[in-house]
């Protein structure tokens, strides 16, 4: 009988592991996807804050130099060996 009874208390003891573990695992899913929703609006924060500097960039330029040409210059591009360059990167949410 006493073994009958430990077999009962851990086939509990079990049960009652195994719904702790489904329980952690859709807190962990829920989790997962709330770190993907703030990466995102992380990213889109920094590209914006990028391209607004860029903007900015460009108009302290025409401030400083006023015949200045600027209409080349791209955030999508880089400068490699004194040439503008397109550069393979997609902004963020764009």
């Amino acid at each position: 009988m006493e073994k009958t009874q430990e077999a009962l208390s851990l086939s509990e003891e079990r049960s009652k592991l195994l719904g702790e573990i489904e329980g952690l695992k859709k807190e962990m899913a829920l989790k997962e996807e709330n770190s993907a929703k703030i990466i995102d609006s992380l990213n889109e924060n920094a590209t914006q804050s990028f391209l607004v500097g860029f903007q900015t960039a460009l108009k302290q330029a025409t401030i400083v130099q006023p015949t200045i040409n600027l209409s080349e210059l791209d955030p999508g591009k880089t400068v490699v060996d004194d040439k503008l360059v397109e550069i393979n990167f997609k902004f963020y949410g764009l």
